[in-house]
């Protein structure tokens, strides 16, 4: 029957067809996998919730003079959080006490270090509450590190010419935090569960620094130099407009992610728009191609129909002989998107951007379901063509 009914046709629309199919499946698996590592991007290392950012008040010349108070007040706090955009706003707590980080493992010589404690409060953070949570009865503080400490480190091992750790490593590191005074320091074994861009200092539970902070402190006022403020969903630029007309500033790295991952997510969704409407168009002339054929076979469908052989029969001769060419296509076009997105990927690392490596459950998924979609499709015109005609 394959033969009949597809030797000596016009194979022109149906090339260009095939073409379009081809570079619509193309557009549309990179624009899918694009768009889902943009909105992946920093989700491991950034540990806010998205749309949140930690907030300072911008350093004027007047500070080297002490004009300028760099804490927030109570009246400027409350001021934020009645902003239509702002969906909550929290100053960050910070230690009043003397604080040192131990390292004392036997992979590594002994490392201690000043630092500065801060916390977040649980709603900000995109931590699950069972691992970032202590009490009295807890053998070890959880705690996440500033990225950059990680970096320190490994220069200082670089130095000593010891191998670096990487951070799966360094979670296992025997690590101490002692705090209070010289000679009446405190001991308290730390567990590192994760690791963030997004502040310089060690971040604690609320419940741990709330608590340090009565027992140890050493008479210091309480700083409020920093607020961490969340924007309501689609309002992040009146945030960051509002950060600007009002002497505040975020971390670069903060405003960076959220530009790109703003700006990415509005071009892609146009370049799936884009691929979607090639599928269609090229969809609609593989339809048209199949008709064609049909009109063109009439006296051979008769026959067939005439010695015994089903609409469903023949029907199933057109499915398989476009199912096979879509297959075909579709290997085709993941070939060229896997080679498009290790090219783009390659210059992204090239320019410090470091994506997922992978490819995404959402590319192939989207690419079973324009499969499915072209699979009854095709199914239902070549029914309705032949029942409507013969």
């Amino acid at each position: 029957m394959e033969k009949l009914f597809f030797k000596n046709q016009n194979r022109l629309q149906f090339s260009i067809a095939a073409l379009g199919v081809f570079l619509g499946l193309t557009l549309m698996l990179i624009a899918v996998q694009t768009f889902d590592k943009a909105q992946k991007y920093g989700e491991e290392s950034e540990l806010l919730d998205d749309n949140t950012l930690v907030v300072q008040k911008k350093i004027g010349r007047g500070a080297h003079l002490g004009i300028g108070n760099p804490n927030f007040t109570d009246t400027q706090i409350e001021k934020i959080k009645q902003k239509d955009f702002v969906a909550s706003c929290s100053a960050i707590i910070s230690n009043k006490f003397e604080v040192l980080v131990q390292i004392d493992d036997p992979i590594i010589p002994s490392f201690n270090s000043n630092i500065y404690l801060q916390s977040v409060e649980g709603e900000f953070l995109d931590i699950p509450s069972h691992k970032f949570t202590w009490d009295t009865t807890r053998e070890s503080v959880p705690i996440v590190m500033p990225r950059n400490f990680l970096i320190m480190l490994n220069t200082f091992l670089s130095a000593s010419q010891l191998p670096r750790l990487s951070e799966d490593l360094i979670t296992n590191v025997k690590m101490n935090l002692l705090i209070g005074e010289r000679g009446q320091r405190i001991v308290f074994p730390a567990t590192i569960i994760g690791f963030t861009n997004s502040f310089s200092s060690i971040l604690a539970p609320s419940s741990f620094l709330n608590w340090a902070n009565l027992s140890y402190s050493n008479g210091k006022d309480d700083m409020r130099s920093q607020l961490v403020v969340k924007a309501k969903t689609g309002a992040f630029g009146l945030l960051e407009s509002y950060l600007e007309d009002n002497g505040l500033e975020s971390s670069s790295d903060q405003l960076f992610i959220e530009r790109l991952k703003s700006g990415l997510s509005a071009g892609i969704i146009g370049v799936i728009t884009l691929s979607i409407l090639t599928l269609l168009l090229s969809l609609m002339l593989m339809i048209q191609y199949l008709q064609l054929i049909l009109s063109n076979c009439v006296y051979e469908i008769k026959i067939m129909l005439r010695l015994g052989h089903t609409v469903k029969t023949m029907r199933n001769v057109f499915l398989r002989y476009f199912s096979i060419i879509f297959f075909v296509l579709s290997i085709l076009s993941f070939t060229a998107f896997y080679l498009s997105t290790q090219v783009i990927e390659s210059k992204l690392i090239a320019s410090g951007i470091i994506l997922e490596t992978g490819v995404s459950t959402y590319s192939i998924l989207s690419l079973c379901i324009v499969f499915i979609t072209f699979v009854i499709t095709i199914m239902q015109t070549a029914s309705a063509t032949i029942r409507t005609h013969f």
